[in-house]
C-alpha cells in the first residue's frame, strides 16, 4: 500500500463531528416530540401534517430497529456483523422483519399486530397515496380527530398514536435494558 492510500485514523478523528451522531434512542425522542405537538394541535391541517410526521418517524423507528438488530454485534474473530437475535425476538413480536440474501443491508419490516398494521397501513397512504384525511367528530379537538372522511367510520387518532408510541417505548427498553 502507498502512502497516498493509508488511512490516517487521527485526520478521520479530527474532522469526525461525534455530535452528529445521534444516540441510539433518537427515534423514540422523534416519536415523543411529533406526538406532544399533535397531542395539543386543534387546527386540522397543523395536526395532519404532525400525524404524517409521526407515523413516518414511527415507522423508521422499526426499520432502523431491525436494521440495527442485525449488524448490532460485531465477530471479534472474523470482523462480520452478528444478529441480535434477543432484539430481533422480540421487534418479530410485532412486525414482521425481513432481510434480502442478495442485499443484506436491506431490512424490511411489515406491521404484524393490529397496532403496527394499522400504523403500517396509515402511513402507507399517506405516503405513497394521498395526504391523510382527518375529520373532526366532535368539539373536543384534538381528541375527536379521527382519520377518514366517512362519519361513523374514522379511526380516532391520538389513541393509535399514543398507543403506538407505548409500544415503541416498551421495545426500544426491553431491547436495549
Amino acid at each position: 500500500m502507498s502512502n497516498t492510500d493509508a488511512f490516517d485514523l487521527n485526520d478521520w478523528f479530527r474532522r469526525w463531528d461525534i455530535q452528529s451522531v445521534p444516540d441510539l434512542d433518537d427515534k423514540v425522542r422523534e416519536c415523543e416530540f411529533f406526538f406532544d405537538f399533535l397531542s395539543v394541535e386543534t387546527d386540522r391541517n397543523r395536526f395532519r401534517w404532525l400525524v404524517s410526521a409521526f407515523l413516518n418517524a414511527a415507522y423508521s423507528f422499526f426499520e432502523s430497529s431491525a436494521l440495527m438488530a442485525h449488524f448490532r454485534y460485531t465477530d471479534p474473530h472474523s470482523e462480520d456483523p452478528c444478529i441480535d437475535h434477543e432484539g430481533l425476538a422480540v421487534l418479530r413480536r410485532h412486525v414482521k422483519v425481513s432481510q434480502r440474501t442478495s442485499n443484506p443491508n436491506y431490512v424490511k419490516t411489515a406491521g404484524l399486530t393490529p397496532i403496527t398494521t394499522q400504523l403500517y397501513e396509515f402511513r402507507k397512504k399517506n405516503t405513497h397515496h394521498f395526504s391523510l384525511s382527518v375529520m373532526a367528530t366532535g368539539p373536543s379537538l384534538p381528541e375527536d380527530f379521527h382519520f377518514g372522511s366517512m362519519r361513523d367510520a374514522g379511526t380516532p387518532v391520538i389513541p393509535l398514536c399514543r398507543e403506538t408510541l407505548e409500544l415503541i417505548k416498551a421495545i426500544y427498553a426491553e431491547i436495549n435494558g
